[in-house]
């Protein structure tokens, strides 16, 4: 797996990521893009795996304010419609994720109670950072999410980017609710 995440620097080509999106499936290499502005627009049209940005970042990606849980979901089809095969928009109290392929299609909504933030720098690397460590380890979706919000909400409890306590994310894991919904309609082709 091969994670593209963060801003480019400034006088960074923004296509950088694309290319190296297409460059990683030619390899056979799972792609997970986490970016934002014309570098996520740019990189999601070029196919990758996974696109994981925060609601911010994906209302940019669509063109569109989300004033809903409704315009979330359609986001997300409209995420895969670009070109993601899946994706996760990580929110203030867990994420939105469309996982799987075709008729193995599922939206899924993961949820915990916020707990009182020491800083929420990084939440959303850490939540994204749980998911692909789950995925890696060959867990099925509701695990990865489940896992991926507890990592998410415990590193709220730190200071620092990327600081969280195994047996505290562990300890979170069976507070997170995931709901499994029937996927978007997504026009993929």
């Amino acid at each position: 797996m091969c994670v593209f995440a963060g801003s480019l620097p400034r006088g960074v080509d923004p296509e950088l990521y694309g290319r190296l999106v297409e460059e990683m499936r030619r390899l056979g290499v799972t792609t997970v893009l986490d970016s934002e502005g014309e570098p996520l627009l740019v990189a999601t049209r070029r196919r990758p795996d996974v696109v994981s940005p925060n609601e911010l970042e994906a209302e940019g990606l669509v063109g569109h304010e989300f004033s809903d849980e409704d315009d979330r979901r359609r986001a997300l089809g409209e995420m895969v419609e670009m070109g993601a095969r899946e994706g996760i928009i990580t929110l203030a109290d867990g994420c939105l994720a469309v996982l799987g392929e075709g008729s193995e299609r599922s939206l899924y909504r993961a949820t915990l109670e916020p707990l009182e933030p020491v800083s929420s720098v990084g939440s959303g690397d850490a939540l994204l950072a749980g998911f692909v460590a789950a995925r890696y380890g060959g867990r099925d979706p509701d695990y990865c999410l489940r896992f991926a919000v507890a990592c998410g909400a415990e590193s709220t409890q730190h200071f620092g980017a990327g600081v969280l306590e195994q047996r505290e994310v562990h300890r979170l894991l069976p507070e997170v609710r995931v709901e499994t919904f029937e996927a978007p309609a997504i026009q993929v082709g």
